[in-house]
């Protein structure tokens, strides 16, 4: 009984030194990834088939072109990737997207947990909610970035986009819509 209570202190405290190995990982990406992954999500949207037919190499270089186009509207890959460069935009309202909503929910779960954790300290049971504090520095990191790019993101719906593409580029819709007939609308 005593060596089984042992090796479960021994696995729960290897657990605890391998979260402190990974925190310092885990915070040091976790703003970069949110704002990478905001400010792509919809260039990556209008080209997939492109960014899957694409090398590695290629698709990095489309990437960064995505990035630098949304921030400065340029792009420092040109060529073939020419048409990957997207317009420079500033978006305010997309500063409240699913990135920012995680962020403070992280921030959220350190106040809640830190005022838990001081009610149960007073009744003298200790604490009671774990990692108030790495959660919540987690959680301002990825609302910070998810903030920059949700800034810089792209305010009009790609597949709204992707539709007026397709409108302008076939006549006959264009004709069916000029004489006030919708091209989706059912002929029942």
């Amino acid at each position: 009984m005593a060596k089984c209570r042992n090796r479960r202190k021994q696995i729960t405290k290897s657990l605890g030194h391998f979260g402190n190995k990974i925190f310092p990982f885990v915070k040091a990406v976790s703003a970069p990834i949110a704002f990478l992954e905001q400010i792509t999500a919809k260039d990556r949207q209008i080209h997939s088939g492109t960014l899957q037919s694409a090398s590695t190499t290629d698709q990095l270089k489309m990437l960064t072109n995505f990035v630098t186009g949304r921030l400065a509207g340029f792009g420092l890959f040109h060529g073939a990737l020419s048409n990957t460069i997207p317009n420079q935009t500033i978006n305010p309202s997309g500063v409240l997207n699913k990135w920012t909503n995680a962020g403070l929910i992280g921030i959220a779960y350190k106040v809640i947990g830190n005022a838990v954790n001081n009610m149960s300290k007073g009744m003298g049971a200790g604490n009671i909610v774990p990692e108030t504090s790495k959660i919540g520095s987690i959680g301002k990191s990825v609302l910070i970035g998810g903030a920059l790019g949700g800034f810089f993101d792209d305010p009009v719906n790609p597949t709204t986009n992707h539709i007026q593409a397709q409108i302008v580029s076939n006549p006959q819709i264009i004709r069916n819509t000029s004489n006030g007939q919708d091209p989706t609308e059912s002929s029942f």
